[in-house]
């Protein structure tokens, strides 16, 4: 009994997390209600307070979840790439691949920033995506493919914030947008290669 209460438990959580994912992604943060969430997980109202103390908390969770996502599509198999730089290409597409989704940029660039601030947005993404690009660079360093004397961390933050604003430029949106960022991405790690 207790086990099929926890998994009745931990679907409804998940069912919330989704069905709000869909509504902050098309609607905002803003001008979505807990009710409208609970609805549209077929869960009722109380169920939504008892996972989450607030519409902000869940929205937290949205965050947490989405950025996991977009680093699961980052860390995909790489497949034949064994170049370390090649592999920091292939992650940057890769974000941008991810974040292509409009309910992505509403939820991470748009309303995450508002909502929870700069700090924890900033937590979540040191977690996840920009752990994964600091781990790209620090490999190609030690493997000769960057040059070593530019602070790894400053280097990730700074790709990842070019990485954000391209996205938010709509570059991912189109064909033509997307050849040119992409070209651009690689344009930037190898440059930077010629300097090792």
């Amino acid at each position: 009994m207790m086990k099929t209460n926890a998994r009745r438990s931990d679907e409804s959580r998940r069912a919330l997390i989704a069905a709000a994912r869909d509504l902050f992604g098309s609607l905002g943060y803003g001008a979505t209600s807990t009710p409208a969430i609970a609805r549209a997980a077929g869960v009722s109202r109380g169920a939504l307070y008892h996972h989450f103390a607030d519409k902000a908390a869940l929205f937290t969770a949205v965050v947490e979840a989405e950025y996991r996502r977009v680093e699961g599509e980052i860390e995909q198999d790489p497949e034949t790439i064994s170049d370390t730089l090649e592999m920091l290409v292939e992650g940057g597409e890769r974000f941008i691949a991810a974040m292509n989704d409009p309910a992505s940029r509403q939820i991470l660039l748009v309303d995450g920033p508002a909502v929870l601030g700069a700090g924890q947005l900033l937590a979540f993404d040191r977690q996840t995506t920009s752990h994964s690009l600091l781990a790209g660079i620090i490999s190609a360093q030690e493997a000769g493919r960057l040059p070593g004397d530019i602070p790894a961390d400053a280097l990730a933050s700074m790709m990842s914030g070019a990485y954000d604003r391209a996205v938010l430029d709509g570059f991912g949106e189109s064909d033509e947008g997307r050849l040119a960022i992409l070209h651009a991405i690689r344009s930037l790690w190898f440059g930077l290669s010629r300097l090792a």
